[in-house]
């Protein structure tokens, strides 16, 4: 009983010191607060600094949101899953500066599964004939669902592509992003 005691707060000093080692840094009590709320193992890391400085490394200022995120994506894979993610990014065309630059505007991309990757860039390129760096544009896609969102949006840009319905250089990505709602206003009057 006593261990389990003496474990219980060495754990909490290093909470405690995590938490302040992240306010030390710059790290926003909004951001920390929702670590806490979403992903509270990270204030048990023994090497919490590193992860920390790496991230700021990568370009994310310690203040805003996307580091929480970018922080909860570093240090929740291993480096060897993160390099099979860079991999399966790179099968489909992109370069390793594509890749950290979509990082950065949407740090979720890297706790997509691979097999999501794999499945969106197939019916991108594949079955739409697409050119997957038109994803980089918005690597929000990855985080969208294919069955509802993807392929009944990509159908009916195909058929307004095969009518001339719509602009040849208009965005390809971008009627993917507006809400149920509105979908048709925007992608058959503004597109």
């Amino acid at each position: 009983m006593r261990r389990s005691f003496s474990f219980s707060i060495s754990a909490c000093h290093l909470i405690v010191d995590n938490v302040n080692l992240m306010s030390d840094f710059g790290v926003s009590d909004s951001v920390i607060a929702g670590l806490l709320r979403s992903w509270p193992s990270i204030f048990g890391s023994k090497d919490l600094i590193k992860s920390l400085e790496e991230v700021k490394g990568l370009g994310f200022h310690p203040s805003i949101t996307t580091f929480g995120i970018a922080l909860k994506a570093k240090k929740s894979l291993s480096k060897k899953l993160w390099d099979e993610k860079v991999d399966a990014f790179k099968k489909w065309g992109w370069s390793d500066e594509n890749i950290v630059e979509e990082f950065r505007s949407q740090p979720n991309l890297m706790l997509i599964s691979i097999d999501k990757i794999d499945l969106l860039m197939s019916f991108w390129v594949n079955q739409l004939g697409w050119n997957s760096l038109a994803l980089t544009k918005w690597p929000h896609m990855f985080s969208y669902s294919l069955e509802k969102r993807i392929i009944p949006r990509a159908s009916v840009m195909q058929f307004l592509l095969m009518k001339g319905l719509r602009k040849k250089n208009a965005s390809f990505v971008a009627p993917f992003s507006f809400s149920e709602k509105n979908v048709l206003e925007q992608v058959c009057f503004r597109i």
